[in-house]
């Protein structure tokens, strides 16, 4: 048996350095590429510098030629220069810039032993390698990129006020999401501001991205304002955040085609920014722009590439869902089609690791892991297409409902919001899960919840000579969601009374929006002696959280001129001769009292004359004038046919008439006039899309059910 020293001699290197065609050493990422490795005086490679990577060497380090010798580190310890100073955990640098993942040298290796060959690489795939080691990104920026890098760094406010909005973005903006890894993000800021030839200041997806989360941070200052009069100036009801986004969206364009995690995030960010403006327009697209490069950057595979440690895979697994997910929340809110087949997804869900969360400032992995469970139940619940028919009707509900159920029953006790407090970073985020739950209560029901009341109405009206026989699956569809609509709406009831309702947040906007609309289609059906006041608070609620929003002032008229067709509907169905009590399910505390009826009719007489006074060019039209509807437009009813309740072309378009858009936007301009001017760039007053944009940020979409059975 050879000694240790004769197996040292026989693997000592027979070539000197200078005369070796591959590298003395390599650097971690190099050699798990195998890719040439050419190291620089400053004790980095170049292609780790190029690319601004943390560059690690495992192996003593040779001194050039002509430099004095100096002691050298102890065998297997980490020489480090990218970020010199910092912790271990930050040397893994997860948010900087990372090369594309080059698959091809372990696909060959797997390829030889797959035939039975030696290890041993091919002249071809030499060459490869030594091809690979010269192709690299341009790194002088180009005049104009340099000239938008520059502007935007000039932009960039002072370092506490960095730091602030920074604090109220990680406290408040990211929820149930992941958009970076906060201590290394604030790290990199402190970078940035104290060391001015920093390689920070040369990278525009960190620029474009520090500035996305500045915006985002923005719109939730209110949450942080003091109590009491304000000490200092009060910003006005426009978007604070407008002034970082301008500056933000001029990088696009120099990050777009950069295969770097900075790059998806701050298009990322950038979509949840915009969220509350514009949804359908140009948010939807940074996030479809977020969701194709995190494609495109192998996000949503669960990579077997062996340069990723644990937490640099834990890093893209939380991108990765938190991306998809609410991608696809705002898809099936917005009515709009899937992006991609969840089927495609190999990526597991994101789990706790402690070496990651123990950095955290706000350490939210559980809401992360629960948000996308949910997600992932409410894309099967409000899945288009034909699964509430006949065949499978029950099974499906069924299912759906079971799932949902055992989702809330799993919730730990801390996510249970009388335990949070309400000035904690969880009370929001906790409450958005809520919010989520009985949202998808309401995707399943919404159908059933309408296709009743519509019935109903049909046969008291004289259009059906019997009424029809209601399934049973479609009834407790029906009562689940106006149940739902009622528990959302006593979720924004506990938002009011901590402080916690704010602008700026369009998951708010649409949920308590889509609860005041079923409490309103629900109230065909039945009201209790609560009705009034509940769909008073929610119209409360929108009107606060519209301000300083033009868009969502218009969603607010949208649900007002709902209102005011459901309660013509009911105003006609008790003019009806063939209506009684009996037929129309309704507490007599709602209908037969005549205090009742005297105050529904002293609030009808109130409403009409606040509608018939015309505001005069200086007076401001006030948040609870009512928009007059034409009733020959109100209800447009089709005509049944031989299965039984129809719901034919006319029947299947929204019940928002379509010549009361001219009224909306006349009164709304006048309104704008009263109001800071916005960013007419994506509010296009009532284009296309901007109508589609409105019927899903009320929820009036909810309404709109084409394609689904006409049967009940």
């Amino acid at each position: 048996m050879d000694s240790p020293s004769a197996i040292r001699r026989r693997r000592r290197r027979r070539v000197a350095d200078e005369n070796r065609k591959r590298a003395p050493r390599a650097c971690d990422r190099c050699k798990a590429r195998k890719s040439k490795c050419i190291e620089s005086l400053a004790g980095t490679c170049q292609r780790c510098s190029l690319n601004n990577l943390a560059c690690r060497f495992e192996r003593e380090k040779s001194p050039p030629d002509g430099e004095q010798s100096r002691p050298s580190p102890r065998v297997g310890d980490q020489i480090t220069s990218a970020h010199a100073g910092t912790s271990p955990e930050e040397n893994i640098a997860i948010d900087s810039h990372q090369t594309e993942r080059i698959l091809w040298p372990h696909f060959l290796s797997r390829l030889r032993e797959a035939f039975s060959l030696d290890s041993q690489t091919a002249p071809e795939e030499q060459d490869m390698v030594a091809m690979q080691a010269h192709i690299t990104r341009p790194t002088i920026l180009q005049p104009a990129e340099l000239s938008r890098l520059r502007g935007a760094i000039e932009a960039f406010p002072p370092r506490q006020v960095a730091e602030f909005l920074l604090s109220v973005c990680i406290k408040h903006g990211t929820d149930t999401f992941f958009y970076f890894d906060q201590a290394q993000f604030s790290v990199d800021i402190d970078q940035f501001y104290t060391d001015p030839n920093s390689h920070l200041r040369s990278d525009s997806s960190f620029v474009c991205l520090a500035m996305a989360a500045f915006a985002l941070g923005s719109q939730w200052t209110l949450l942080e304002r003091p109590d009491g009069p304000a000490p200092g100036p009060r910003p006005d009801d426009g978007d604070p955040g407008r002034v970082f986004y301008s500056q933000a969206k001029t990088l696009i364009p120099d990050i777009i085609d950069r295969p770097c995690l900075r790059s998806i995030q701050a298009s990322f960010v950038l979509g949840v920014y915009l969220m509350p403006a514009s949804a359908i327009g140009s948010s939807y697209v940074y996030m479809g722009l977020a969701l194709r490069k995190a494609l495109a950057f192998d996000l949503h595979q669960n990579t077997d590439d062996q340069t990723l440690d644990e937490r640099e895979r834990e890093v893209r697994r939380r991108l990765w869902w938190s991306i998809y997910s609410l991608e696809r929340c705002t898809t099936v809110k917005l009515n709009r089609p899937r992006s991609i087949n969840v089927d495609i997804v190999t990526v597991p869900l994101p789990s706790p690791l402690a070496s990651l969360d123990s950095a955290q400032t706000f350490n939210n992995v559980q809401l992360q892991i629960a948000y996308v469970r949910l997600i992932i139940i409410l894309d099967r619940a409000a899945e288009p297409g034909d699964w509430l028919t006949d065949a499978t009707k029950p099974t499906r509900s069924a299912s759906a409902e079971a799932e949902l159920r055992q989702w809330k029953k799993s919730l730990p006790p801390e996510f249970k919001l009388e335990n949070i407090h309400p000035k904690d970073s969880n009370y929001r985020a906790v409450f958005h899960l809520y919010l989520n739950y009985y949202y998808s209560w309401i995707a399943m029901g919404k159908v059933s919840l309408v296709t009743i009341a519509r019935a109903k109405l049909r046969y008291h009206f004289g259009r059906e000579s019997e009424l029809p026989q209601i399934d049973d699956t479609v009834d407790q569809l029906s009562k689940s969601c106006s149940k739902a609509g009622r528990k959302l709406l006593q979720l924004f009831e506990n938002l009011t009374r901590t402080g916690n309702i704010t602008r700026f947040s369009f998951t708010d906007f649409q949920g308590c929006s889509t609860a005041v609309i079923v409490t309103l289609v629900s109230g065909i059906l039945e009201r209790d002696s609560a009705y009034e006041a509940r769909v008073a608070f929610g119209l409360d609620c929108l009107r606060n959280m519209a301000a300083g929003n033009m868009t969502a002032k218009m969603g607010v008229r949208f649900v007002e001129a709902l209102q005011s067709i459901t309660n013509e509907a009911i105003e006609k169905l008790n003019q009806t001769s063939s209506f009684t009590g009996s037929n129309l399910v309704m507490e007599e505390s709602a209908l037969a009292s005549e205090y009742n009826q005297w105050a529904e009719w002293l609030a009808r007489q109130d409403r009409s004359q606040r509608t018939d006074q015309t505001p005069s060019s200086g007076d401001h039209l006030t948040a609870e004038t009512v928009v007059p509807i034409p009733p020959a437009q109100i209800w447009p009813i089709s005509q049944p046919n031989a299965a039984g309740v129809a719901w034919e072309s006319t029947g299947r378009e929204m019940l928002t008439p379509v010549s009361l858009v001219p009224q909306l936007a006349q009164q709304d301009a006048t309104m704008s006039r009263q109001t800071p001017a916005t960013d007419n760039e994506f509010l296009s007053v009532m284009c296309n899309d901007e109508q589609t944009f409105l019927m899903g940020l009320t929820g009036l979409d909810v309404l709109d059910f084409s394609g689904f059975p006409t049967s009940i």
